[in-house]
């Protein structure tokens, strides 16, 4: 991966300005500071282009509070894998780990929070289904009866590159992508605009690549079809 100085030295030099030393990375003006904020702003497009890139996927554990049945996300997260929640199994309950069933806030709602509320069916119990609440949280049920884990995967937001030996979340194989982003700014610094306007189609199309070689998986797609049946006296056939 590379390091931010790096990626601004790279820069410079397309430029063919002078680079940063270590030692003044976080001091530098004019030219050099530019480098820097266009290097952000790259990464920044890239990774607002999309909400999966896998280099940004994190795993995250979660445990549950005893009487407690809503939970906040991690703060930097950007999207949540709904089908990867998965409750551990706790040594102390002896409980069967098993992913997590997912139902939508109206049907709890309607169909689990009344019995969690009472306690008419098991009261606390290890939960089984997973929800997002209208705070965007997510909720368990039932609510847990003890420090149970659950696992998940989220999508995060990395934070702004700021000191010289800061790595780039982004896979160095596609560090080209990210100058050609980062000179489209520099040019619209300078006032540019047909050079800005080239090198935004270089961009462009570096983005579109990374797309195809790292979100657009045909593998992914699977069927969702749930058949609907008509009965008769004589037979069963599918609509």
């Amino acid at each position: 991966m590379a390091t931010f100085q790096d990626l601004s030295n790279e820069l410079l030099r397309r430029l063919n300005e002078v680079t940063i030393d270590q030692e003044d990375f976080a001091t530098v003006r004019n030219v050099q500071s530019l480098a820097k904020d266009a290097i952000n702003n790259s990464v920044r497009s890239i990774l607002q282009s999309a909400q999966e890139w896998p280099f940004t996927l994190e795993t995250f554990t979660q445990t549950l509070v005893a009487g407690t049945n809503t939970y906040d996300f991690p703060a930097d997260i950007s999207s949540v894998d709904w089908e990867s929640f998965y409750i551990k199994q706790l040594a102390s309950k002896n409980n069967s780990p098993r992913k997590l069933d997912i139902i939508s806030y109206e049907e709890y709602i309607s169909r689990y929070r009344p019995a969690d509320d009472t306690g008419d069916q098991n009261g606390q119990d290890v939960p089984v289904r997973i929800f997002q609440t209208q705070e965007e949280k997510f909720g368990v049920s039932p609510i847990p009866d003890e420090a149970y884990e659950i696992e998940y995967k989220y999508w995060a937001f990395p934070t702004r590159l700021d000191l010289f030996d800061d790595v780039c979340i982004i896979p160095d194989r596609f560090r080209h992508v990210i100058i050609d982003g980062a000179m489209m700014y520099m040019m619209r610094f300078r006032s540019n605009d047909q050079s800005a306007e080239l090198h935004r189609g270089s961009f462009d199309d570096g983005i579109k690549m990374m797309r195809r070689l790292l979100i657009d998986d045909n593998q992914r797609i699977r069927s969702t079809f749930i058949p609907r049946y008509r009965f008769n006296s004589f037979s069963i056939a599918t609509v």
